[in-house]
Parts: structure tokens; sequence; C-alpha cells
């Protein structure tokens, strides 16, 4: 290991300042060799939400940084079976490297590694129980993930094929801000392939609600009250779409409120006017 300091994410669905968090960051910064090198930094995701799981991870790992950076990611629905599961047993963690050296371990759920399947060049399983423990986050995940920061690759398995990471599916939301904006699925190129252009009246269909939008750049750029189908601040190169319903109050209905509170994964529609 380097003497270069760590930022290490850490991306679960348990409340970013509970008691859920403050263990698992005790038990990293046991288990790490120079935790004070470390710096950690919660997010905390909706409760079984490997989407934004997924959409919060590539957010992070392709943002400009110095020094190393390290992703752990849980979100783990356990939802391939209605069944007891034995010993409480599930997905186990696995790890990735980027192109530009980001290291990621993620619990292997849904849509976790899926929107940098595209950009990894290291796929591995990592030696760990999947089952023997209710709280895995704690008990047995963060050894690992302290093992990987302290430069121990031992525990690094069989190699995995990046062509079996499910694809992101599109015209689904990712990510609910704090402002109540809705982060989708769908990018900048998908509303140029589909011939929407700026300025355009939309139809918006998610959440059973439907609402009329218009194609924008910024959510700034439309009155307030109106909803912007605007290119959004995630994705980089090729931006995400978002829905921004403009307010000046947060007592005011946002576009997540507007759209009863969607889950990530949940299909909406666009359709011009």
């Amino acid at each position: 290991m380097t003497d270069q300091s760590t930022l290490l994410h850490v991306i679960c669905d348990y409340k970013a300042g509970g008691m859920e968090f403050g263990e698992i960051t005790n038990r990293l910064q046991y288990h790490l060799e120079k935790p004070h090198a470390v710096r950690i930094h919660p997010t905390e995701v909706p409760p079984l939400d490997t989407m934004a799981i997924g959409f919060v991870t590539a957010q992070y790992a392709f943002a400009p940084h110095k020094g190393r950076m390290v992703i752990y990611g849980n979100a783990a629905p356990r939802r391939d079976s209605s069944k007891a599961m034995k010993n409480n047993q599930d997905q186990g963690i696995k790890y990735a490297r980027l192109k530009n050296g980001v290291e990621i371990i993620n619990v292997n759920s849904e849509y976790a590694f899926g929107f940098i399947k595209s950009e990894i060049v290291e796929f591995r399983n990592i030696s760990c129980p999947d089952a023997g423990s209710q709280f895995r986050s704690r008990d047995y995940f963060p050894e690992r993930v302290a093992k990987i920061v302290n430069g121990d690759r031992s525990i690094l398995t069989e190699e995995l094929s990046i062509a079996d990471i499910p694809e992101i599916p599109h015209d689904e939301v990712a990510w609910t801000d704090g402002f109540g904006n809705i982060k989708t699925t769908m990018r900048k190129s998908d509303l140029e392939k589909r011939g929407l252009k700026n300025g355009q009246s939309v139809q918006v269909i998610l959440n059973g609600v439907s609402m009329l939008g218009v194609i924008a750049t910024g959510g700034f750029s439309v009155d307030r009250g109106v909803l912007a189908v605007n290119i959004g601040s995630s994705g980089y190169e090729d931006p995400f779409v978002e829905f921004f319903l403009r307010v000046h109050h947060m007592a005011e209905k946002t576009a997540s409120v507007r759209f009863d509170y969607p889950a990530g994964g949940t299909k909406f529609e666009i359709k011009p006017l």
C-alpha cells in the first residue's frame, strides 16, 4: 500500500447518520491498517434500491479525483426468491477495477455494476461468506473492503464475465435528489435519437401520473411550476435526463411529490405533443 490518501465512498441503504452506518464505519476503521489515511464518505440511498446504488457508484467513480478512490456499495433486496433463505444466504460482494483506476466493491445485486460496465477492466469474485449473518454489511463485508484498501488482493478469486452484468434499462427512474428532482436512465443522446428538441412540449407519464412538460437545457430555463424535461447535472459527457419542477420553497410540490415519489427502476414514458 502506498502512502497516498484514499477516499472511500460507502453507499448503503441505511440512514447516513444512523447506527448501521456507524457500526459499518467502526468496522472499516478497525480493519484498516492506516485508518487516518482513509477518508470515509457515507451516502444514503433509498432502501433496497439497487438502481440508486449503481447510479451513485458511477457518478462518484467517473468524477475527477486525486489520490486513490475506492467505492463500497450495498443494497441487497434479496428478491430472487420469496422462500426462506437458509442461514440468511444471498448475493456476495464482487470487485471491479475501472480504466481510470477506481476500485469498486459492491454487493452483486441487480444494477449495482450496470452503469460502470463499459469501463471495467477487471471483474473478480471476492472470498467472503454469503451466509451466517443478517448484518453482513457489518460482520463480513467491511473486513474485505479494508483488505482491498490495505492493498491485500489475496481475497480476489476467480475472474467473472463482464458480459453477465445486466444492462441498465432505458426510460427508468435512477435517483431522486434532495430537491425532489428525478434523475433518469435516459440520456441526452436518447432525446436526440427520438428527435425531441429544446422547447418542445411533451407528455410525461410516470408512476400512474401524467404531466405536461417541456424539453429544456436546464431546469431554470422554464417558468416556475412548469415541468422541465432537462439535461441534468449527472452523467458527464452524455448527461442523464431529469424531471425538474422549479419551486421557490420546499413546501411546494416538487417533481418527486407530483409523481408520487417514484422508486428507482420505475418506468416512464415521454410522448411528443
